[in-house]
């Protein structure tokens, strides 16, 4: 049987919690025999208030749990790369005992944002990892070191497993069941839970109004601009005189604030305003390309299926 501790920092996502309980006790159900018992773990009081606001009561506290077989890791509401930050410095004091409980663990994993408050540990960085999409700029400037898969809905790098956002962990944790209990039980799992398969990138979810999160203001006036014009051709050149700056300079500001380069910014703008034309309008798939920047509605369909899995026209049958 597997011991596991579900550390539930502050802010914690509710279904977080309750979602891995739910799928380890249906596990034993299904299995007829205990294969998994957990304690709930707070951070620095036994108990944890979620990002809803409920009062969860937790069997111990950090400091106090000393040895588990797997460590599993909630994320917490994303409210900004500055609370995030904080938050991930309210480890600190803690950072040898959690490096001794992961390596002693047979299984560490995180979710979510809670990848940071793992990362701050130093455990990580040995480790590839993925995180939630979003997060891509705030790693490559609190933790540079880190070799980490922003695409990834859950990646696993030996004994270390990592997940995407929020509902990426129903994935992740069938992944676990097959690892540790077998892919019969991991089956029955899936099909009594309904746990869909999900695909193996994050990139379908991606949207660009989680990449102006930062502080930039002059970026921020060119990313309107972007998105105000997404029929020109908005090469790297004409956006690095918008911003009066080098091309070189204009890639390095986008990398550090936002985690894309300028041309995977536009394609994604262009790919966002997409879909919306899709959804709401009845103009015809080669009138939405040529809107959002593309003369080709080949090249453009295949684009727009390698983001979202969908040609235009699959896409919009949906919302029809």
């Amino acid at each position: 049987m597997y011991n596991v501790a579900i550390i539930c920092p502050e802010g914690a996502l509710a279904t977080g919690i309750t979602g891995v309980i739910d799928i380890l006790n249906v596990a034993n159900i299904l299995a007829k025999k205990p294969m998994f018992s957990w304690q709930l773990v707070g951070v620095e009081t036994q108990s944890v208030k979620t990002s809803q606001g409920l009062t969860i009561a937790c069997d111990l506290k950090l400091a106090d749990l000393h040895s588990t077989d797997v460590m599993l890791w909630i994320g917490s509401q994303f409210e900004g790369p500055q609370k995030l930050w904080r938050a991930c410095r309210a480890f600190t004091p803690y950072r040898e005992h959690i490096n001794e409980l992961a390596r002693s663990s047979e299984y560490t994993i995180a979710t979510c944002t809670s990848v940071c408050y793992l990362a701050s540990s130093g455990f990580l960085d040995p480790y590839h990892v993925t995180s939630s999409w979003w997060l891509k700029a705030f790693y490559q400037r609190h933790f540079p070191q880190l070799k980490v898969s922003q695409e990834k809905v859950y990646l696993q790098d030996g004994k270390v497993i990592t997940s995407g956002a929020a509902q990426c962990y129903f994935t992740m944790m069938l992944h676990f069941i097959r690892q540790t209990c077998g892919i019969e039980l991991a089956d029955k799992l899936s099909s009594w839970l309904a746990i869909p398969e999900l695909t193996t990138s994050q990139q379908p979810y991606m949207q660009i109004g989680a990449f102006e999160l930062h502080q930039d203001e002059r970026l921020l006036a060119l990313q309107n601009y972007i998105k105000s014009n997404l029929s020109a051709p908005l090469t790297v050149e004409q956006m690095a005189k918008y911003l009066s700056v080098s091309e070189r300079t204009l890639i390095r500001r986008f990398q550090k604030q936002i985690g894309l380069t300028p041309s995977n910014y536009v394609r994604l703008a262009r790919l966002e305003k997409a879909k919306q034309l899709l959804r709401t309008t009845r103009i015809n798939t080669g009138d939405v390309a040529e809107q959002v920047g593309y003369q080709d509605i080949g090249s453009f369909n295949r684009i727009f299926k390698d983001q979202y899995g969908k040609t235009l026209n699959e896409y919009r049958a949906q919302f029809s």
